[in-house]
């Protein structure tokens, strides 16, 4: 690194890999053709071939992204140098066969972000999503060959950033190094003022039936085949698209306020004029910009980090914006600026940053800082400040852009809602199409008697009644064709489409607000993050559970350890005595009780072997883990502690000077100390106040009992617990520095230099500390799974002491998983400093960008993390949940087949599905748990044959590495594994990797056929839970990342049996019936005005007023859809949640069958007969007139209609009569006003004063009586007797429930003369239990 200054000249930069140090030209005129910007090469005086070869990452056409992690290269994906949170964020590993693509060197790169950035991280995405590579356009391409001229070369390999401050200003952006980089203004909205209504317009008519009625509006404008009044016939789409309209206005218009209001946030970036840090807004923030950050202030671009105000080169991330996790991360500086703290200074910084290009690995990074000199420093994901992260705990932070805007990871994992498409709508669609086909039958058969009809008259331009200019029969029939698909138009449901979104939406806020689904120990709701697939969760056949804080609590407790092969038992108990020497700072709520045996064995004075195991064992609990010591901050740099503490900065840092470059950062210093994070452990921290913060005289004398909180923070539970375990023994971490750690040991203070730290990846799954030791040797810490660290042992002689050990271990691991605890297992290795060096510089080789890179960095670990010595091992409790049992229980009589799938060890997993009801006692557990294809394949096979799993009682458990073989599409076992499946009742999936999770939801869902649900609580249940057809993610442990690729959130897994058996049935179930009466109700209005056709000459005439055709559906019969929809309740949520069976109903698809459409339109030609059929006698042969003929069959068809919704209404409300009441007023109303006012409006047929000569007409009343009579008659007699005959699972509950005589308790007061009654069941029937009722009486 060099921070030396260069001289006036800045136009002096790095030189890329391979080439010797040049100078870069900036052109001042035309002729250079390329820039830096998106990795090119720079323009250089030397050779541009001797450039270094592309990056593997960049070229690679095909990207794989899970929301947060890719699937690396090869079956093992690891991490660089420090590579933080790697594994079980981001790595998933492949399945054999899958194979990976050649790169394509030849594939051009991205052209502009904005244009090609898929943002294929959204929460929407499946198991892959295929990255679109940039290509030259076609045209350009066209352009330049008949120009003559050779078509530009794409770069395809890494970035180069160049600090703004070393180009001149001026520079033309085609010209500047950074000048083709996104900048950093965001833009989530997708319209803007112009293009709203056109591009509104194109995106709603990419729905058939839009397209379809805007088809019907404009051919209602033709002359020879006009039907209706203009104006008139564009209400219902005017209507349709305008809702719509308004409703994405809305929601854009929120977008807009919330980009506008983090575009104009304020930051601070180096201005070379101002030789100073000035403050700019976000949207202002160019890449190559060196940035200044303050305590509690938000990342305004990824950049990296070069400067801290912590010594240590250290500065706290909170992500909880990014990934929701509220445990704070530490970030690094970039090697080499941590010796350079005191004179770092943004105007002698002139190295270049290269860096891969953007993707979606958030937790992913790698680049590179090349020097002047010619030195290159290695970057990584722990040097990388994320967009909308925030500062926490740390005075100020420098670094350079290296991301802006869109490019950014946040931004291309910034996805919107997800819409997914039903089983239900699915159907829905078919039918919609089987209408378009019954209209255009209709049609024909009107047209075809047209001609029929003017084929009776020889010349039929004499015939009175005709017009004299008509053409012939067969030229008016295809008239007439056209005329009968505008008349007739009704048959398309165009409003069915916006009342599904009303109605699910209402459905959805049912959901978030139902009570019952609160949480009140976090405070949290039912989110519904997918609007549209509420029916769905009637629908589940399947569903695939994560085990570990989804089936569990996720707290983790310390039970039991071994040393040596000495097993030691951990019951609760009394906490340990604090030190008197070294009183400790922690003070843990939920302690560990000692273990007296294991205290004896630690504090033997004979320094026998197994005491430095003992020893080494508590040592390597307290600091191979990512346990940090989170203290209160208090911001330095606020007004109030500048004044008393600017010489203390002056001296500890020296960067407060008079002429300093932050000298003017007052102008929007942060003042707000930072508030302590969430509670992530129970532990706190007593901490004396801080001497040299002064306080303000408006303050408040703070109390002397006052106590400032500290926390451990660890992204994961186990290292938690296992801190406090530590602790329990006298183990306790004070501080956690990026090379040096403090530990409290006994009452002795201790500090331990730290090499390296690498940590724990999914396929490692394991993570090492290597610590130098007093006499100089390096020794290396692995804690991790018995299946990667008793693979790596050194070997032991046979018979010898450390092997009896071993073993003893072995048996105590099994025991500790029969008995459901987690277990992980500690080792070390000690190796000379000379070994050390010489592993270290092969292993910066292999972290060398280039190809081969992570497979280099995995055999190098591998190297490190072997030839092992055994040290103990410990087993973790995880508690089950509240209502576990009872929940899964439910789920499996509801017919739900329950799939666990876990990254356990057998026995732990067996443990807890027997815990969790999954399993029974008298279950036959049928285990695959093979070596190879061969002895899988036999073993399914003689499953089958056998008939092992016929009949109920068999559970199936398998391992991870056999459904390495199963998944394999060569081998052909997908197939025979789920038939064998599906003879089981549940089925537990063992040592599965996230990768296979998805793998397996997938296998059923296309195999099978079925509904899938995925629950889990974690980021490695991401792909599991966006490749079901519903994803429920549970806000536990581990962050939000689940709850963000979700569906739908809950807070506890006890909330998933409501959500289906109650919300999940009540919403298939009405959003099925609405369907089929939006069907029943449009058909009825089509053939009603068909038959009049047969009387008219199949004219198109029609009888009834133009402004009921198209009030028909937007008014009259709007809201009945919406209530049945949205409120009406096949049975109450007691009864199903009592009867979990009575899902099957739904589960099944009762509601909505194959033929339930021609059901529909066989009764809607029943009605439409009865009702046109009663009006046409009881005027037969009458001087009626046509209006009043329509106002009456009108009239008969609305109130058959709102009829058949009383009919079908399973729970009355006063919701239900106000919708049926009002669309009924609102018919008479309307039509009153109408036919008062307008004798000849718009253009129409007048219509003046018919529905008042039909009041006074007594025979219109009976008509409309008895048609309603004999219309629904049928229906009153079908219900009738299916209810008394076959009423069904559900119908026969709801007939018990209704005529179960509630019992009451009375209790009289003689004192009062007065008496009450209880009932001892709730609103919904259920029995109250006895003591509520002792309680009550």
């Amino acid at each position: 690194m060099s921070t030396e200054e260069t001289g006036e000249n800045p136009s002096t930069v790095p030189s890329l890999p391979g080439v010797p140090e040049q100078t870069y030209l900036f052109p001042k005129a035309k002729g250079h053709s390329r820039s830096i910007s998106h990795g090119g090469t720079p323009m250089l005086g030397g050779n541009p071939a001797s450039a270094r070869p592309p990056l593997k990452s960049a070229m690679r056409g095909h990207q794989r992204a899970l929301s947060h992690g890719q699937i690396g290269d090869g079956p093992r994906p690891s991490s660089g140098p420090g590579h933080s949170r790697t594994g079980s964020r981001t790595d998933f590993i492949l399945p054999p066969g899958h194979r990976e693509p050649a790169p394509a060197s030849a594939q051009p790169r991205l052209a502009s972000v904005r244009g090609h950035h898929s943002r294929q991280a959204s929460r929407s995405d499946s198991i892959y999503t295929l990255r679109r590579a940039s290509v030259v356009a076609p045209w350009r391409r066209a352009v330049f060959w008949l120009m003559r001229r050779q078509q530009p070369t794409v770069d395809n390999r890494h970035l180069t950033v160049v600090p703004n401050h070393l180009v001149p200003d001026k520079t033309p952006p085609k010209e500047h190094p950074n000048g083709q980089r996104c900048n950093n203004k965001i833009r989530t909205t997708k319209y803007t003022l112009l293009s709203f209504i056109p591009k509104n317009l194109f995106e709603q008519f990419h729905r058939i039936a839009n397209v379809y009625f805007i088809f019907i509006v404009l051919l209602n404008w033709v002359p020879a085949i006009n039907a209706f009044g203009k104006e008139v016939a564009m209400l219902p789409v005017l209507f349709v698209l305008g809702v719509t309209a308004i409703k994405d206005l809305f929601e854009d218009r929120r977008r807009h306020q919330s980009d506008k209001r983090i575009n104009n946030s304020y930051c601070r970036i180096y201005s070379k004029a101002a030789e100073r840090y000035v403050r700019v807004k976000w949207r202002d923030v160019r890449v190559g910009d060196l940035v200044h950050l303050s305590n509690n202030e938000a990342v305004p671009a990824d950049m990296v980090l070069l400067h801290s105000a912590n010594p240590l080169g250290i500065a706290y991330l909170d992500t909880c914006n990014l990934d929701g996790e509220t445990n704070l991360k530490q970030r690094l500086v970039a090697p080499g600026f941590r010796e350079k703290h005191l004179e770092f200074a943004p105007q002698k910084f002139k190295s270049s940053v290269e860096v891969e290009r953007p993707s979606t690995k958030i937790y992913r990074f790698n680049g590179t800082i090349s020097h002047p000199g010619g030195r290159r420093v290695p970057l990584s994901s722990d040097h990388l400040l994320l967009r909308e992260c925030t500062i926490k705990n740390t005075d100020y932070v420098e670094g350079i852009v290296v991301y802006a805007g869109h490019e950014t990871k946040a931004m291309l994992n910034n996805g919107g809602p997800r819409y997914k498409c039903s089983k239900l709508e699915r159907k829905m669609n078919t039918d919609v199409i089987w209408c378009v086909l019954v209209l255009l039958f209709l049609c024909c058969a009107g047209a075809v008697g047209c001609k029929l009809w003017l084929d009776q008259y020889g010349d039929y331009r004499t015939v009175p009644f005709l017009p004299p200019n008509m053409g012939r029969p067969a030229y008016e029939g295809l008239l007439i064709f056209w005329t009968y698909i505008i008349v007739l138009q009704v048959m398309i449901p165009v409003s069915l489409y916006v009342t599904i979104e009303m109605t699910k939406l209402l459905q959805v806020y049912h959901i978030h607000q139902d009570v019952d689904m609160y949480d009140p120990v976090t405070n949290t709701r039912t989110e519904c993050r997918a609007l549209n697939i509420t029916e769905e969760l009637g629908q589940v056949s399947y569903m695939f559970s994560d085990k570990t804080g989804t089936l569990t609590e996720n707290k983790m407790v310390f039970r039991r350890c071994t040393v040596g092969g000495v097993d030691y038992d951990h019951p609760p108990g009394p906490p340990a005595d604090p030190s008197p020497d070294l009183p400790p700072i922690v003070t843990p709520v939920t302690s560990v009780s000692p273990n007296r045996r294991l205290l004896q064995h630690l504090l033997d004075a004979n320094e026998t072997q197994h005491t430095q195991k003992v020893r080494e064992f508590l040592l390597i609990m307290a600091v191979c883990n990512t346990v940090v010591v989170s203290q209160p901050h208090v911001d330095d740099m606020t007004p109030a502690a500048s004044d008393s503490c600017r010489d203390i900065k002056a001296r500890s840092n020296g960067t407060l000077r008079s002429n300093d470059k932050y000298a003017r950062l007052t102008e929007s210093r942060s003042t707000t100390p930072s508030p302590p994070p969430s509670t992530t452990s129970p532990l706190r921290l007593r901490l004396p106040k801080l001497p040299f913060a002064s306080r303000d005289d408006s303050a408040s004398e703070p109390s002397s009992t006052d106590i400032q909180v500290a926390r451990f923070e660890a992204e994961s539970p186990d290292e938690l617990a296992l801190a406090e375990a530590a602790l329990a023994y006298g183990y306790e971490l004070r501080r956690r520095a990026p090379d040096e750690l403090e530990l409290g040991v006994r009452g002795d203070l201790t500090r331990v230099r730290v090499l390296r730290v690498q940590q724990f990846d999914s396929y490692r799954k394991c993570m090492s500390v290597a610590l130098r030791t007093p006499a100089g040797q390096v020794v290396v810490y692995v804690k991790g799974a018995d299946s990667t660290v008793l693979g790596a042992l050194a070997p032991v002689r046979a018979g010898s002491s450390e092997a009896a050990a071993v073993e003893r271990t072995r048996a105590l691991l099994a025991e500790y998983s029969r008995a459901g605890l987690r277990t992980l297992v500690m080792a070390r290795r000690t190796m000379s400093p000379a070994l050390w060096e010489e592993w270290l510089a092969g292993h910066a080789r292999a972290s060398e960008i280039g190809e081969g890179r992570e497979k280099r960095i995995r055999e190098s670990l591998a190297r490190l993390e072997s030839a092992l010595t055994l040290v103990g091992a410990s087993g973790v409790e995880d508690r089950l949940q509240e209502a576990v049992p009872r929940t899964v229980r439910a789920l499996l009589d509801a017919g739900i087949v329950l799939w666990v799938l876990t990254g356990d060890k057998p026995e732990t997993a067996i443990n807890i599905a027997y815990s969790a009801a999954l399993f029974s006692p008298a279950d036959r557990l049928l285990h695959l748990m093979s070596r190879d294809k061969e002895h899988a394949e036999s073993t399914i096979k003689s499953y089958l044959e056998g008939g092992a799993a016929e009949g109920a009682g068999s559970a199936l458990v398998v391992d991870g590495r056999t459904l390495t073989y199963i998944l394999d599409r060569r081998s052909g076992l997908v197939t025979p594994f789920l038939s064998l499946a599906r003879r089981c009742s549940a089925v537990l999936c063992c040592r599965a990797t996230p990768l296979q999770k998805a793998y397996i939801v997938k296998a059923v869902k296309e195999e099978l056929g079925v509904t899938t649900l995925a629950i889990g609580d974690g980021a490695n249940d991401v792909s599991m839970i966006q490749t079901a057809d519903v994803g429920v993610g549970l806000s536990g442990q581990e962050g939000r990342q689940a709850v963000m690729a979700s569906d739908f959130a809950l807070s506890r897994f006890k909330f998933v049996e409501r959500l289906l058996l109650v919300h999940g049935h009540w919403c298939y179930d009405r959003l099925a019936r609405m369907i089929l009466y939006f069907f029943l109700k449009n058909a009825t209005f089509v053939f009603m005005v068909f038959w009049y056709q047969v009387f008219c000459g199949y004219s198109s005439s029609v009888m009834i007023d133009q402004l009921h055709l198209m009030a028909y559906n937007l008014v009259f019969t709007a809201f009945p859809p919406i209530v049945i929809g949205a409120y009406d309740r096949v049975a109450p949520a007691g009864l199903l949640l009592d009867r979990p069976g009575l899902y099957g109903a739904s589960r099944r698809g009762r509601a909505y069958r194959p033929h339930s459409y021609w059901a529909v339109l066989a009764e809607s030609v029943y009605i439409s007969v009865v009702v046109f059929g009663t009006a046409a006698a009881a005027y037969w042969d009458s001087a009626l007139d046509i209006w009043q003929f329509g106002v009456t069959t009108m009239t008969g068809c609305l109130v058959v209609m709102l009829a058949y919704v009383a009919i079908k209404t399973r729970s009355w409300t006063i919701i239900h009569l106000l919708a049926l009441s009002g669309s009924l007023g609102s018919f008479f109303v309307l039509t009153f006003i109408w036919q008062s006012v307008c004798t000849t409006c718009f253009r129409l047929p007048s219509t003046y004063y018919v529905i008042h000569h039909a009041f006074v007409d007594p025979v219109y009343w009976l008509v409309v009586i008895l048609s309603t009579v004999a219309a629904l008659a049928p229906r009153l007699a079908f219900e009738a007797c299916r209810n008394s005959v076959r009423p069904g699972a559900l119908g026969r509950a709801v007939q018990a429930r209704r005529r179960r005589r509630p019992p009451y308790a009375a209790h009289y007061h003689t004192t009062t003369a007065s008496a009450h009654v209880y009932r001892p069941t709730d609103e919904d029937g259920l029995h109250k239990t006895s003591s509520d009722v002792a309680a009550i009486t």
